[in-house]
């Protein structure tokens, strides 16, 4: 990296600590009625500050409330108690400030790559021309590379390209803050790498002004993308056990960054966080994890 190049980034690393508050999740609590017509408690005393332009990573192990905790922040779940505010306004339900993108693309399989974008946009943007909207929704399939892919059904597509789609939906409807629910769990490991970049590049493209929320269960993933990442603790009654920084520069390069000493570091203490510990006892033997 040259020293402009690190310059550049002391500025957005400074840029992103004076910026406003995108997220603020106060005391949230919630709990659903259980099968046995008891209360199940997901997630207990949530908070949590996030500044416009962050990426923060939610990881976890399964059941332990990161989809549900991200769902209160996109409004399809309420909190029992607490509150969500986005942009300075509590949360009371769905709105295109919040763009969601899910493992399963989500895409209507009837519609061509290019409706599927310009249906949302129509959707979102009633005051804009059809020629205003037919131009945001070419503009975003060629941040992804899928301009010459325009007039083909999502049957027709790769599980890269299908998630391509759903990402260029998900900013082509400008929301300030960007949901994903493990968009990338189904994805093979090349696959994978090429979205992380590709993730990125559009972020860096909007000038890092989106806030960027992610549920993974992926360590590695989680580092590479996030400024922080927060580690819940096992469900029921989940809560925040640690958050921990990445202090990794950006841009950055997979191959580059795994031999910083930062990099293992933060390795390993998110692989402590969520290692469990248990013993096994056979023939008098204790085995520990």
């Amino acid at each position: 990296m040259q020293v402009n190049d690190l310059l550049i980034e002391t500025n957005l690393v400074n840029d992103i600590q004076v910026k406003p508050l995108s997220i603020e999740i106060k005391d949230v609590s919630v709990k659903f009625k259980s099968n046995q017509g008891g209360e199940y408690i997901a997630i207990r005393n949530i908070d949590l500050n996030v500044k416009q332009g962050e990426i923060i990573s939610f990881i976890g192990h399964s059941g332990c409330g990161k989809s549900t905790l991200m769902n209160t922040i996109s409004g399809m779940v309420k909190p029992s108690t607490g509150e969500v505010i986005v942009n300075g306004k509590k949360v009371t339900g769905p709105g295109p400030d919040r763009g969601i993108v899910f493992q399963n693309y989500s895409l209507l399989p009837w519609l061509t790559v290019y409706k599927n974008i310009y249906e949302a946009v129509d959707s979102v943007m009633k005051d804009k021309s059809k020629t205003e909207k037919k131009k945001i929704t070419l503009k975003n399939l060629e941040m992804v590379n899928l301009l010459a892919h325009k007039d083909k059904l999502p049957v027709q597509l790769s599980g890269g390209m299908k998630q391509r789609v759903a990402i260029a939906r998900a900013f082509a409807i400008n929301p300030s803050v960007l949901l994903l629910d493990e968009p990338f769990g189904a994805l093979d490991a090349l696959t994978k790498g090429s979205m992380h970049v590709e993730l990125l590049k559009l972020w860096n493209l909007d000038n890092r002004s989106k806030t960027i929320i992610m549920v993974t269960h992926d360590i590695e993933e989680a580092i590479f993308l996030s400024d922080r990442v927060v580690v819940l603790s096992n469900g029921p009654a989940a809560t925040i056990k640690e958050i921990v920084d990445v202090n990794l520069p950006r841009p950055r390069n997979k191959k580059d960054i795994v031999s910083l000493p930062e990099y293992k570091s933060t390795r390993e203490r998110l692989l402590n966080l969520l290692m469990d510990k248990f013993s096994i006892e056979d023939e008098g033997m204790e085995y520990k994890h």
